[in-house]
């Protein structure tokens, strides 16, 4: 039997989805140079499941449409030419619009295929879903690997026993039935490795601290043993807090084969939580070193299940970062969602793991149980304290399934039931008993800003002998100052003018929503506001008056321009030589 196991596309104008693979199905701004993303999950249960179904000797191909980014027409020309028996989607919540749109594409040009439902999508284990989806043929609900073996199995005969899969869905006699739950696997090295070869490994991307390319991804273990309400997987994935781990000798086994084969330079073991059990920590580290594998890896971890001596074991063994999930800096918060994590711990694990010189990143996350904007500013002022080398900060988007949905949708405090708003990037789909959904975004946002700032200063990007080359242009010039960046950044590019420039005779030119900030930012400067809430070219068009004698200044709060090609190109049509654009390091775009 032929079966395809798909990603299917996922973008919109400028970004690509991310979700096979992903904890957290969102977008990511898509890069000037397509032929590498910054961030791409490695897709493990299409891999693993890939690999069950190879091992039975069925003939399986893999289509990673997001990871190889394919148009519509591209993916669909490659479904025709593998014309699949069946064809098994590996869907979320997010993206399950998009995933039905798919599902009807492939079965219009591959008419007698059966379409396999499967992944993090709660609402697909209803009746109603195959009721009202007919281009649906099953729905597995759980780790779909040997479900999804045992289904093909019986595809397979001519009379099928379907009754006997469990953690299937599926028609009988236009009847849904839902057969019992499977159970977790709990021998995993029971699993062949992921079939990593029908892949194109060159495409997965999650660079930790900053681990060389090509990097690979890899599980030493499954589940987590802790009572996160908002976590997808556990709930969705597992039915359960089970956590199972496996052979330290095994994995470091196929770390070493990969890394002959692909040629990898660092890995990135992405459990969902590593390091449980300090014995096997210790005995997986002996190992790699065993392995002679000599390659920088990254973990996800917790920290309050870490110490110094792991630490120092893995750090012999390669450890280079570090990701820890710390949600909040609020006690009570961090206690209600049901994480059980001491922050006392959190910070004394923190310093040791810097003092080692592995790199720390941290997450958090805005609207658990019992936000105010005090915890917020508790937890901002946390992230600071801690220092990390990179931090994320996030909306928590309770996915339905999961314990944090039941208890806000019982509260009434679900704002949006479009599932294609739960990426948790920008936008928030819920509130709490002291915050909107707006002011959760806003946190969001403040957070950011905060936090760039913060290394902006702390890493001393700010180059002010690159932009000095530009003095003897603007001194014969009136000048603008964009209020494009944060306003740290303006004052730094300001203290590189000539010395016979003072801030009354520069006039900065901001959004409306910025002209509350003008008075205590650049209260002696000229000022000149322009309408809406970003720059673009007919509100710049409006409210200035392009003279010889004017110089623009654009601060751009990046390296790379991302985000401002409109602004650059407005100054480049209307004041081609009397317009300069300054990144956060000082360098002139």
């Amino acid at each position: 039997m032929k079966i395809l196991l798909t990603n299917v596309p996922w973008q919109k104008e400028g970004y690509y989805g991310v979700r096979a693979g992903s904890r957290w199905p969102h977008f990511e701004m898509m890069p000037e140079d397509t032929s590498h993303c910054q961030y791409m999950p490695f897709p493990f249960y299409l891999a693993y499941a890939a690999a069950v179904l190879k091992k039975k000797g069925h003939i399986v191909h893999v289509i990673d449409a997001i990871a190889q980014q394919l148009s519509e027409v591209e993916f669909l020309a490659r479904v025709m030419e593998i014309y699949p028996d069946v064809v098994v989607q590996e869907v979320s919540t997010p993206t399950i619009l998009i995933d039905l749109h798919y599902a009807e594409r492939i079965k219009s040009i591959c008419k007698d295929a059966k379409i396999v439902f499967c992944g993090p999508h709660y609402h697909m284990q209803k009746e109603g879903f195959l009721e009202a989806n007919k281009i649906v043929d099953f729905v597995i609900y759980g780790e779909y690997e040997y479900i999804l073996r045992d289904l093909i199995n019986e595809l397979e005969h001519e009379e099928t026993h379907l009754k006997i899969v469990d953690g299937l869905i599926y028609r009988d006699l236009g009847r849904i039935i839902k057969n019992q739950p499977a159970k977790v696997i709990e021998n995993i090295d029971s699993l062949p490795w992921p079939a990593r070869e029908l892949l194109p490994m060159e495409k997965y991307v999650d660079l930790v601290g900053g681990l060389p390319m090509p990097s690979l991804q890899v599980w030493a273990s499954r589940g987590c043993p802790f009572k996160c309400n908002f976590c997808l997987w556990p709930q969705l994935m597992y039915g359960g807090r089970s956590y199972r781990s496996r052979n330290p000798k095994d994995v470091a086994e196929e770390i070493a084969y990969c890394k002959k084969k692909w040629h990898f330079k660092s890995y990135y073991f992405d459990d969902d939580t590593f390091n449980i059990g300090k014995e096997r920590m210790l005995e997986l580290a002996k190992a790699i070193k065993k392995s002679k594998i000599r390659l920088p890896f990254a973990v996800m971890a917790r920290a309050d299940t870490m110490d110094e001596e792991q630490l120092i074991a893995l750090r012999s063994a390669g450890l280079y970062s570090i990701k820890y999930g710390v949600e909040s800096g609020s006690q009570d918060l961090v206690n209600n969602c049901g994480k059980a994590l001491d922050l006392k711990k959190v910070e004394e694990i923190v310093n040791i793991t810097k003092k080692l010189q592995i790199k720390v990143h941290l997450t958090f996350a805005f609207g658990l149980s019992g936000e105010t904007k005090e915890t917020i500013e508790q937890t901002i002022k946390f992230a600071l304290k801690l220092d990390p080398d990179t931090v994320q900060f996030s909306i928590i988007t309770p996915f339905p399934g999961s314990d944090y949905y039941k208890e806000l949708d019982e509260k009434g405090y679900i704002e949006s039931t479009k599932w294609e708003d739960y990426t948790g990037y920008t936008k928030a789909v819920i509130r709490t008993d002291n915050l909107s959904a707006s002011e959760l975004e806003d946190a969001l946002q403040k957070a950011q800003r905060t936090w760039r700032v913060h290394i902006h200063m702390r890493d001393k990007e700010f180059d002010s002998e690159s932009i000095k080359i530009i003095r003897p242009k603007i001194e014969k010039n009136r000048i603008f100052i964009l209020y494009s960046s944060f306003k740290e950044h303006l004052y730094e590019i300001i203290a590189t003018l000539p010395e016979n420039v003072y801030l009354p005779e520069i006039t900065i030119v901001a959004t409306k929503n910025k002209e509350s900030l003008l008075e205590s930012d650049f209260s002696e400067s000229d000022k000149i506001i322009v309408e809406g809430d970003e720059f673009d070219y007919e509100n710049l068009f409006r409210a200035l008056d392009i003279h010889d004698n004017h110089y623009f200044i654009i601060p751009v709060n990046n390296k790379n321009g991302a985000g401002y090609k409109n602004i650059i190109s407005f100054f480049d049509e209307v004041a081609p030589e009397k317009h300069l654009a300054v990144t956060v390091d000082g360098n002139m775009l």
